[in-house]
């Protein structure tokens, strides 16, 4: 499976990613990278009409925007990790770095990464999965309704590990249809590693970025876990066992609050 069409577009990584490396090409960023320039003013135009329509309507076009990105579950043993790496690397352009960024996500260093003129290679990608029948207040019934596929991605992948996402606050939307499967590197790709040997500059820094914040994970294999929630407003203890803001956010989108029953993550 072609790893453009596995990853996804509207994650964060790979906006940067994008948004980077036209920067470096000397092109604009338009619509985050997704379009061509001359598609941006009617986009423009289209989406404004959107946000004329009732919220259960926009909602439900956002959602199956993103299920249409998702990977087919049946398809997620075909994804290969040397094709996302050579995806990555493909975005920029075939010259000599004084500096080049390995490693988290991090929307700082992007800016950062501009202003020297430097590429940054991301240690993880988003793979969505598409996966219905499965509410988002239950984490339980994901794990359960894709375990099978996230075995069978690792197993086509021994470099990769899996870190499978489940996040009913910021990404209740999207999760309708679809399941977070964020793959990482365990090593250095070699599509990395030949970047870096063909266009670190003589002399030039090659710089590891690591991101230190944790967040509650349930190990399910030696290379699997599995995350309740994530990084944000809400806090780990809040997902597992409901509190006051839980209620009132419950209350002001009509939707009945499911107790996960410790759910995976303890």
């Amino acid at each position: 499976m072609r790893a453009s069409k596995a990853v996804a577009a509207f994650d964060s990584a790979s906006g940067m990613l994008r948004a980077l490396s036209r920067f470096l090409s000397g092109r604009d960023v338009p619509a985050i990278g997704q379009l061509p320039a001359a598609l941006e003013p009617p986009l423009t135009g289209l989406l404004g009409g959107l946000n004329l329509l009732p919220s259960a309507v926009q909602e439900r076009a956002y959602a199956a925007s993103g299920w249409a990105e998702a990977v087919p579950r049946r398809r997620i043993g075909d994804v290969r990790s040397d094709d996302l790496a050579e995806w990555v690397v493909g975005h920029y352009p075939k010259r000599r770095y004084p500096v080049i960024f390995v490693g988290s996500a991090n929307g700082a260093l992007v800016h950062l990464a501009a202003a020297l003129h430097a590429p940054w290679l991301p240690q993880t990608l988003l793979l969505p999965l598409r996966r219905r029948g499965v509410a988002p207040d239950d984490p339980r019934g994901d794990l359960a309704a894709v375990a099978d596929a996230g075995r069978a991605l690792l197993a086509a992948n021994p470099d990769l590990d899996l870190h499978h996402m489940h996040d009913p606050n910021q990404d209740r939307l999207m999760i309708a249809g679809m399941t977070y499967f964020r793959v990482k590197w365990r090593r250095l790709p070699e599509a990395y590693r030949r970047f870096v040997r063909e266009h670190l500059a003589p002399g030039g820094l090659l710089v590891g970025v690591d991101c230190t914040l944790s967040w509650p994970t349930t190990r399910v294999d030696d290379r699997y876990v599995f995350q309740f929630g994530a990084l944000g407003d809400a806090e780990p203890e809040e997902y597992h066992r409901g509190g006051p803001r839980v209620a009132e956010g419950a209350e002001l989108e009509d939707v009945a609050v499911v107790d996960p029953g410790g759910g995976p993550g303890q």
